[in-house]
């Protein structure tokens, strides 16, 4: 049975106690990701795209396996120690001539697939066709975080090349090396905004939330029922999807709801037993909005599926992001394998 705290009492622990960080494992990264990928395509309306994208992601591991990352000077690491700031901040560009050639051998790799379709193939092509400074601007703006001026459909391929430089970089790093933040709700290997939230099972990890980075794979701890953008705790609810394609349950009613330690209660402790409430504590993946700053991000819950990925189980759960944006909440940041236009806050 899963822990069942309140926001005051997990900030009260030895932080010590709690795993603070879940660094990426080189060996198997992508490869997971990519075989969440083909198991969430089956019968899936995007089912098609979904396994294109595992087809590039295992092109990534890939690619990984035989990247020689390489460590930033000692004197960057001791100075991002000393002041609390990430390790390889993506908008310092940490060796950003090495993320081009990663990019061309995840080109060759997807390339080298029977049956691609030509449109495919032509975004390859123009890609490869692009001056390696179009190439790198498009990379700044896509790690800022607008993406103005990019193509959408070479902005996957570009954000791929990346991933696999910020997570050769980050496997390199013990937990202790890493300091923590004074802004908990940034990476704080690469700074960069996290795609969703994932609540572990097992071992030490059970039971607790931790924000996962879409660009390094980095996952960190924060304590749950409280907003990953603005860190507001007040007016935090959980939305889902009904089998229907519907929201489960009205704002009004999800705001009374909080989703906590695998089980719904109210927001005075009395137990949620009505159904909008049992959908919202039985769903594993819900949008957990914030009516102070109105922006949303996803919750994914290993209890109610062991299989989650955050970047695989956010990029299949679009029609959740649809209802959101109705309902008047902006996405918090994008997916790193889908380069949406949506405005985000």
């Amino acid at each position: 049975m899963q822990r069942i705290l309140e926001p005051g009492q997990i900030e009260s622990l030895d932080r010590t106690a709690i795993p603070r960080l879940r660094m990426p494992q080189r060996a198997e990264v992508f490869s997971a990701r990519a075989a969440r990928l083909r198991q969430l395509a089956d019968g899936h309306p995007l089912g098609d795209y979904l396994r294109f994208m595992a087809l590039l992601v295992d092109a990534q591991q890939r690619v990984l396996d035989t990247f020689s990352a390489q460590r930033p000077p000692a004197e960057s690491i001791e100075q991002a120690q000393l002041h609390c700031m990430p390790l390889v901040p993506a908008s310092g560009g940490y060796d950003a001539g090495r993320w081009q050639p990663l990019l061309m051998q995840l080109l060759d790799a997807v390339a080298a697939q029977p049956d691609l379709p030509a449109p495919v193939r032509a975004v390859l092509a123009r890609i490869r066709a692009a001056s390696p400074a179009a190439l790198d601007a498009a990379a700044q703006a896509l790690l800022a975080g607008h993406g103005k001026g990019v193509d959408a459909a070479s902005a996957p391929f570009l954000m791929a090349a990346l991933q696999v430089l910020w997570t050769g970089v980050a496997s390199l790093f013990d937990a202790g090396e890493v300091p923590m933040l004074d802004v908990p709700n940034v990476c704080p290997v690469c700074g960069t905004l996290p795609v969703a939230s994932v609540v572990r099972i097992g071992g030490a990890h059970e039971g607790y939330r931790y924000l996962a980075c879409g660009l390094c794979s980095t996952e960190w701890h924060m304590v749950r029922v409280k907003c990953t953008h603005c860190e507001a705790s007040q007016h935090v609810a959980y939305h889902v999807l009904d089998k229907t394609g519907d929201a489960a349950a009205s704002g009004a009613d999800l705001r009374a709801v909080h989703a906590e330690g695998g089980g719904a209660r109210r927001a005075d402790g009395r137990p949620a037993l009505d159904e909008a409430a049992k959908r919202v504590a039985s769903s594993p993946i819900r949008a957990e909005s914030c009516d102070d700053c109105h922006s949303y991000r996803k919750i994914f819950y290993q209890d109610k599926d062991p299989f989650v990925e955050p970047v695989a189980d956010d990029l299949a759960s679009l029609a959740l992001d649809v209802l959101m944006g109705e309902a008047g909440y902006a996405r918090a940041n994008g997916n790193p394998l889908l380069w949406q236009n949506a405005e985000m806050v």
